[in-house]
This record gives C-alpha cells, sequence and structure tokens, in this order.
C-alpha cells in the first residue's frame, strides 16, 4: 500500500538542508469536528478512527513507518522540488535583521517525522498582508511570493505487514493505515487547517522583533520553513 500524508500547512521547526535524521513540523488543531481525512484511491473518504483530533498541549506525535519486524523504519528523501519551493521567513516575507524565530511551545502538536519522501504540491504564488505587531492594524501594503509550496506531500511505500501510524508519546494511535481495508493500493491522509488559524501560524507562533508581521490571503496558510530565519 502507498499512503500519503498531506499537509495542507505548518511549519518546519528546523532548517530541512541541514542533514538532520528527522523532520519536525508544528500544527495547529482545527475547529472542525475531525483534524484528519483520509480517501482511498478512487477518492472516496475511508472512516476516520474515533480519535481523530490532533490533541493540545504542545505535544509531539511520532510518524512511525513500522516494518515487518517491529522496528520503525529510517531515513528522508528530500526532493529538490519540497527545498526549493518552501516559504522563506528571510527574503520572502521579512527583511534581514526582522527575521522571527519560532516559538515551538506555542503550538498545538509537533509532528516528527522519522522517514518518508517529502516534496511540494500546490505550487503557486501567495499575497501577504502587512500588519502592526502592537495592535494588529492592517498597513495596507500587500507582499507577493514567489512560487512557493501550498501543501506538502510525504509518501511511504508499505509492504507487506507494515504499517504507518502516528503514535502520541503516551501510545494512542492518532491513526494507523491498519485502520484501512489492505484491499486499497493508495491512501491519501490529510492533515487539515483552515483560513481562520492565519494568526496562529504567522503572529501567535512567531517571536517578532519588528513592528509588523504578514497574514496570507484567504486561503490555508502555507507551509512555512524555518531556513534563512
Amino acid at each position: 500500500m502507498r499512503v500519503t500524508i498531506i499537509l495542507e500547512t505548518g511549519a518546519f521547526l528546523h532548517d530541512v538542508e541541514e542533514g538532520k535524521p528527522f523532520i519536525r513540523v508544528g500544527y495547529f488543531e482545527t475547529p472542525f469536528a475531525s483534524d484528519i481525512e483520509v480517501h482511498d484511491e478512487n477518492g472516496q473518504k475511508v472512516q476516520p478512527p474515533p480519535d481523530e483530533k490532533l490533541g493540545k498541549g504542545n505535544k509531539t506525535i511520532e510518524v512511525e513507518h513500522v516494518q515487518a519486524d517491529g522496528t520503525v523504519k529510517k531515513g528522508l528523501d528530500r526532493s529538490p522540488s519540497f527545498q526549493r519551493h518552501l516559504l522563506l521567513k528571510e527574503g520572502d516575507l521579512y527583511a534581514k535583521g526582522q527575521v522571527p524565530d519560532f516559538i515551538e511551545t506555542a503550538y498545538d502538536c509537533i509532528f516528527h517525522f522519522h522517514s518518508g519522501k517529502f516534496e511540494s504540491a500546490k505550487v503557486k504564488e501567495r499575497r501577504f498582508t502587512k500588519h502592526r505587531v502592537t495592535d494588529d492594524g492592517d498597513e495596507q501594503d500587500d507582499k507577493h511570493t514567489r512560487p512557493i509550496a501550498n501543501e506538502i506531500l510525504v509518501h511511504y511505500n508499505l509492504r507487506d505487514g507494515e504499517i504507518l501510524r502516528l503514535r502520541r508519546a503516551n501510545g494512542t494511535i492518532v491513526w494507523s493505515s491498519e485502520s484501512v481495508d489492505s484491499r486499497n493500493k493508495s491512501v491519501e491522509v490529510r492533515l487539515k487547517t483552515d483560513d481562520s488559524l492565519k494568526p496562529s501560524y504567522h503572529k501567535k507562533a512567531l517571536k517578532h522583533v519588528g513592528p509588523h508581521y504578514y497574514l496570507p490571503n484567504s486561503d490555508p496558510p502555507p507551509m512555512d520553513s524555518s531556513r534563512g530565519g
């Protein structure tokens, strides 16, 4: 079975080019009843498990490709498109010397990827509006980006006896490929977001050092990279 996790938004909390053996992504819960959608290869919804909210409290969710012998597979594949199309805080949005760091403790949860092939999706230009940090006032000054990734796809090819799971530190399984009919050749696991989370990703979770911050236009917030920040 081929499983693809779709990150609709999120913040890469360290430089994706550093060569670290893992990737950490900050995420916020949606106001929806479910934070996860699962579709089969025909685009039909697959019934999610009972516990489908991502959870709050800045907890880590391990994304694990469990092999047939019970060991967790290691090894990340960062495609050139993945690294090329990420939104960069420095250059795309902020000038040097005014680049805010991530506030990692601000996120509802953090996904910890041990493996998977990362690639860009929905690459397009985005418009950001400029706001004052002090009172959130709109400065009426738009900034247009280069084409950037608005989603990231993370692919896994599971052999017989292997599973992919999203597991909390306490052992709770948020989602597992075992919940999907094994006759499916491929499934997509979408980690959802929506437009109302813009201030969470682009103000609340950033330690602003300048007088302004930027909010994306009325689409889900794009993926955000620490590279250059």
